[in-house]
């Protein structure tokens, strides 16, 4: 039901009272949808059944804001109350943004306040002759208030220990041989890689404000990195108030900033900064995180590749609810010729070979592809395979170009996703040049284009698909930031630390160093509720990323006016 009629409904039970006051003598229910980030539920809706079997549901919008309703009647019997998707094997995305409160309130006083999230269910009953709510059966509520929270589990990677070595990979037996697929009956599985590798790399995110970000009513602002599918929920924080602090028995000066330390691995997330966009101080950021400053109301896509953290894309909530991303996805090619008659080959008599890829694409087109350069090849091929002397073959260098999003409906801020893709469509390619029918129309339309050299080719090849670039169009400018790496240990070592970031304010910048390998951020908050996931310390990866095997020539993009704009040379993917 829409909620417009929600609306209409309460209406009418409250006889037209649209308010708990004391002269409608009558004790109502105030409820309030909220999703911590702004941009709506996924699906989900905050439901009301009645006693006479009608059921009314709601739920914020993107932009939105806050739903509130009044929910008054004179039926005595049980109003169940729930927040849930209707489709239960669905899992909607930020689920653990949702938020609701339901508030017993007699003449404009509250009398309790029940909260709750995604999957939280609790069971009304009104007695109308004493005029009473009561809460018959509740599960998975909240806590009404909650204190902030020291970061809970998010802590920084163990450091290897110095007698840490790989172990050592088995001789091969003298007796051994290699597999011959032909002579075997049994079928080689494919292992699926893993979409995220073992913990080993570390991160920071610091914050920074007047006071502190965090509220008891959790209202106030945090962050959430998930995963790429953003329905798993990694870590969650808040910066914490002065006050706050010293009610927890951790009163440090300040309040005004601090930092957390997470160890994850390599693959992609989305980091999730909610509050209001306006709270953030024109001169200095909210945040700062993956090599990126930013404000409030902000979504950064990042990746972990090789020890290295990557920001791919930054969104602000206005743009996310009103505006349209666009990503152009660019990649590289290798096609494989063979069969040609001369091995003096322009590319220029190449100008079909777009009409036939874009032909065995879909998604693809012929304007959005380039031939870049041709090679002529020597392969060691069999006696058998020796081809004539008046044969030759060739590699024919190819970019495409193409919208993730408008062409094949995916979104292409999410790193893995594009790559994925890119996977996708490698395989397909792969099969289809390999087919006799792709060599048949390459002949055809060499033969059409006047390309004498290329009439007779016999077979093709798909050599090598690679992501070269994602740019993007309808995202915020990426700012660099400020503070220094991970490892300076000189800057982060400190107990007590000054750091000038800006020009209009010096903030100071207050931390704890703890033995044990790992440094907590002090005021960083953590919700216990259920459903929340953390990074899983197994994985079918081969092994960690050790400090050696570092990828040094992976760096963050460049944020100037062309930060928009991410380019990943082939050769580092």
């Amino acid at each position: 039901m829409s909620s417009s009629m929600l609306g209409t409904v309460i209406a009418m039970l409250c006889l037209g009272v649209t308010t708990a006051n004391c002269s409608s003598n009558r004790t109502c229910l105030d409820i309030q949808l909220v999703d911590m980030y702004g941009d709506g539920w996924d699906g989900e809706k905050f439901f009301i059944e009645t006693p006479w079997n009608e059921m009314f549901s709601d739920a914020p919008t993107c932009g939105g804001g806050q739903v509130s309703h009044t929910f008054c009647t004179d039926a005595s019997g049980n109003y169940p109350m729930m927040l849930i998707h209707e489709n239960e094997s669905y899992t909607p995305e930020n689920y653990w943004e949702d938020l609701f409160t339901v508030s017993v309130s007699k003449c404009n006083e509250t009398v309790a306040t029940y909260t709750g999230g995604y999957n939280s269910t609790m069971i009304f009953h009104y007695e109308a002759q004493s005029d009473e709510w009561s809460v018959v059966y509740w599960e998975n509520l909240w806590e009404s208030q909650k204190k902030c929270d020291a970061c809970s589990d998010a802590r920084a990677c163990k450091p290897k220990s110095k007698g840490a070595s790989k172990k050592a990979k088995k001789p091969a037996s003298a007796t051994s041989k290699p597999i011959d697929s032909s002579h075997s009956n049994s079928t080689k599985v494919v292992k699926q890689k893993p979409r995220y590798g073992p913990p080993a790399v570390n991160v920071r995110v610091s914050m920074f404000d007047s006071d502190g970000w965090w509220q008891e009513n959790y209202r106030g602002a945090s962050w959430y990195l998930a995963d790429d599918r953003r329905t798993t929920l990694f870590h969650t924080g808040s910066l914490c108030s002065d006050s706050s602090k010293k009610e927890r028995g951790r009163h440090r000066k300040g309040g005004a900033s601090g930092y957390c330390s997470l160890c994850l691995g390599d693959g992609s997330y989305s980091m999730r900064f909610s509050g209001e966009a306006s709270s953030s101080h024109s001169d200095r950021p909210a945040w700062d995180f993956c090599g990126v400053q930013g404000s409030h109301a902000q979504e950064l896509t990042f990746h972990i590749k090789k020890g290295k953290c990557i920001a791919d894309s930054l969104l602000g909530l206005e743009a996310d609810c009103y505006g349209t991303v666009v990503s152009t996805v660019t990649v590289s090619g290798v096609l494989n010729l063979v069969g040609l008659t001369s091995e003096f080959v322009e590319s220029s008599q190449f100008s079909f070979l777009p009409g036939v890829l874009a032909d065995s694409v879909v998604g693809w087109e012929s304007k959005n592809i380039e031939v870049q350069s041709t090679t002529l090849t020597s392969r060691a091929l069999s006696p058998t395979e020796m081809r004539r002397l008046a044969e030759f073959d060739v590699d024919v260098q190819f970019s495409a170009s193409f919208e993730s999003e408008a062409d094949y409906g995916v979104e292409g801020r999410m790193y893995s996703k594009v790559k994925n893709l890119v996977s996708t469509l490698q395989d397909s390619l792969s099969s289809k040049v390999s087919a006799q029918g792709f060599s048949v129309s390459l002949a055809q339309s060499a033969s059409l284009a006047g390309a004498v050299s290329l009439e007779k080719v016999q077979s093709a090849e798909l050599v090598s698909l690679d992501l070269i670039s994602i740019s993007y169009e309808g995202v915020q400018t990426m700012q660099a930031s400020t503070l220094p790496a991970f490892d300076d240990s000189q800057y982060w070592g400190s107990s007590v630390l000054n750091v000038s970031l800006y020009d209009a304010e010096s903030l100071s910048v207050f931390f704890i160093a703890v033995v044990g390998g790992f440094v907590a951020f002090v005021g960083l908050l953590s919700h216990g509720v259920n459903g929340y996931k953390s990074v899983s310390q197994l994985s079918d990866s081969q092994h960690e990323v050790l400090p050696s095997e570092i990828d040094a020539t992976i760096s963050n993009p460049m944020f100037a006016d062309k930060s928009s704009l991410r380019t990943e040379l082939a050769a580092s993917l």
